[in-house]
C-alpha cells in the first residue's frame, strides 16, 4: 500500500462524515418542520377554544327563582285586596252599664235605633258635678268609625273647638249645625233640652244621616 493511498482515505471518511452530519442536520430541519405542523394544530385548537359556547339551558332552581320574584308582590296584593274587601273584625263593647249609670243621673242616654250591623265599639263617661256627658263610638256596616255624644251641659263640654252657628243640614226631621273639622265632620242639635253631637271620620261622613235617623227614632223627635 502506498502513502498516497493511506491518505486519500482518510479523506473519504471525513467526506462521509460531513455527508451524515449534512444528513443529520437535514433530519434535524425536518424535525422542526414537523414540530411546526405541531405548532400549527396547537393554534388551530386555541382557534377552536375562542369559539362562543352554546348557551347552556337554564336550571329548573333558576326559573323556580324567577317565577317567585313575579309571583310573591302578586300574591302579597291579593292578600290585601281580601283584607280590605272582606269583613273586618272589631271588639264590640257593652254600654249598658254606662247608658244606666248616665240615665239615673238624669241623662236621657239615647240608644239610637240601628242595623245590628252597627257595632258600638267604645263608650265613655264623664260627671263633672251637675254635667253629665256620655260617648259612644260606632263603627258602621261600610267599615268606618262615628261617634254620638250627648250632655245636659254646652257643646264646649263636648267639644271646645267648635264655634259658631255652623251650616244648616236637615235630617231624620232634625235641624243639625253641620262643622267641618280636621278629623271629619260634626253635626249637632237640641233634642231634649239636651245637645247631641254625631261625628264622623272623613270617610264616614255618608254614615252621618242614618245614625242621626237612629237617633230621632230612640229620642222620639
Amino acid at each position: 500500500m502506498s502513502t498516497e493511498e493511506v491518505k486519500t482515505e482518510p479523506a473519504a471518511e471525513v467526506d462521509g462524515a460531513v455527508d451524515g452530519s449534512t444528513g443529520d442536520q437535514g433530519a434535524a430541519e425536518g424535525g422542526t418542520v414537523e414540530s411546526g405542523t405541531a405548532e400549527g394544530g396547537a393554534a388551530a385548537a386555541d382557534g377552536e377554544a375562542v369559539k362562543p359556547a352554546r348557551p347552556k339551558p337554564r336550571r329548573l332552581r333558576d326559573m323556580a327563582m324567577s317565577m317567585a320574584v313575579l309571583l310573591v308582590p302578586i300574591g302579597l296584593f291579593y292578600v290585601g285586596w281580601n283584607w280590605l274587601a272582606s269583613d273586618r273584625q272589631v271588639s264590640v263593647v257593652d254600654t249598658s252599664e254606662n247608658h244606666a249609670t248616665a240615665a239615673s243621673l238624669g241623662l236621657a242616654a239615647i240608644e239610637p235605633e240601628l242595623d245590628e250591623e252597627w257595632k258600638a265599639i267604645s263608650t265613655d263617661l264623664a260627671v263633672d258635678e251637675e254635667t253629665v256627658t256620655l260617648r259612644t263610638g260606632y263603627y258602621s256596616p261600610d267599615g268606618n268609625g262615628l261617634q254620638l255624644a250627648e250632655t245636659n251641659g254646652s257643646l264646649a263640654d263636648v267639644n271646645e273647638d267648635l264655634s259658631g252657628a255652623g251650616t244648616p243640614v236637615e235630617a231624620a226631621g232634625i235641624e243639625w249645625a253641620a262643622y267641618e273639622t280636621g278629623s271629619g265632620e260634626t253635626w249637632v242639635a237640641e233634642i231634649g233640652g239636651e245637645t247631641v253631637v254625631l261625628s264622623a271620620e272623613p270617610d264616614g261622613v255618608a254614615d252621618l244621616p242614618e245614625l242621626a235617623e237612629g237617633v230621632a227614632e230612640a229620642a222620639g223627635a
